[in-house]
């Protein structure tokens, strides 16, 4: 009898630890990360140790419950995908400082000139990443839906729909062009408003786990948070070689303005796309012939 109870509980555990892996692990980080920030812990060291926690939590169930076995083998893809991770690190380094610089002096100047602050900083910093989140998101809606729809740009965004796999680290494969594109946009609205370092890290914080899970080769269930989040089964659709599937699923991290505008897609019928990557894809392998692509094509 004993056994029997053991076996039953023990199925009723496996039932519901996909249901478990990405809201407890998003809300362990951001929650951890929040405990930290009130308690003064410098922001780039929290950020730095939560997106390092979470890289070993996501690496570490790619190898215990991947969705397809297959996408943990490289391709001849892994010195490319860790060279973007510099690169894509390195730009933004860059670019955010100098955007956030002159964002931060516009922002003051209107917040003078109207005699009030443009951000609730009165609110629990919680409630501000929430609002932060909705207002960023808009600004990466769009450059990424540009990237698809015009020709020019897509060629430095067919890189980083160039894998047949996805996985933690093809994450951060893009383009120093795109990186800085989307990057200035983003960057701009919470720094004109007047957003505070706490709320800017638990940003960068949110953007990181949330990318890792976005293309993560876990198997986890969603559920309704199909319509809140644009991560695991949500953005297989996205690099789907299909325009129909691909053209869609916009958002960085979040489905809201893809809700808003139309563009969200699921197939219940299926747990994900057919294929992933481009149809006639003919960019090359490596790191730097990759870099060279998009100015070379007509």
């Amino acid at each position: 009898m004993e056994s029997a109870r053991g076996s039953v509980t023990l199925r009723a555990v496996h039932r519901v630890i996909p249901w478990l892996i990405f809201p407890v692990t998003v809300s362990a980080v951001i929650g951890g990360a929040t405990v930290a920030l009130a308690a003064d812990v410098s922001a780039s060291l929290v950020v730095g140790l939560a997106t390092f926690a979470s890289v070993v939590v996501v690496v570490t169930l790619e190898r215990v419950r991947p969705f397809r076995a297959e996408w943990n083998r490289p391709r001849g893809d892994l010195v490319t995908d860790a060279l973007y991770l510099p690169t894509f690190l390195g730009v933004n380094a860059l670019v955010e400082p100098v955007v956030r610089v002159v964002a931060v002096a516009v922002g003051v100047a209107i917040s003078g000139a109207i005699g009030m602050g443009m951000w609730p900083t009165e609110w629990p910093v919680l409630a501000q990443l929430a609002v932060a989140c909705v207002v960023v998101e808009l600004f990466d809606y769009w450059p990424h839906r540009w990237l698809h729809e015009v020709p020019s740009l897509w060629r430095f965004h067919a890189i980083h729909h160039n894998p047949q796999r996805l996985y933690w680290l093809n994450a951060t494969r893009s383009h120093p062009v795109e990186i800085a594109f989307r990057g200035v946009i983003n960057v701009i609205p919470l720094a004109l408003l007047g957003a505070g370092e706490s709320v800017l890290a638990l940003v960068a914080l949110t953007n990181s786990v949330l990318g890792l899970f976005q293309h993560a080769n876990i198997d986890f269930e969603m559920g309704p948070l199909t319509w809140i989040f644009s991560v695991g089964e949500m953005h297989r659709w996205h690099h789907s070689v299909e325009l129909a599937e691909a053209n869609a699923n916009y958002g960085s991290n979040f489905l809201f303005w893809d809700v808003v505008f139309g563009t969200r897609y699921r197939d219940r019928s299926r747990p994900g796309p057919a294929a992933i990557g481009i149809q006639h894809d003919d960019l090359p392998a490596s790191w730097w012939a990759q870099l060279g692509a998009p100015f070379r094509q007509g």
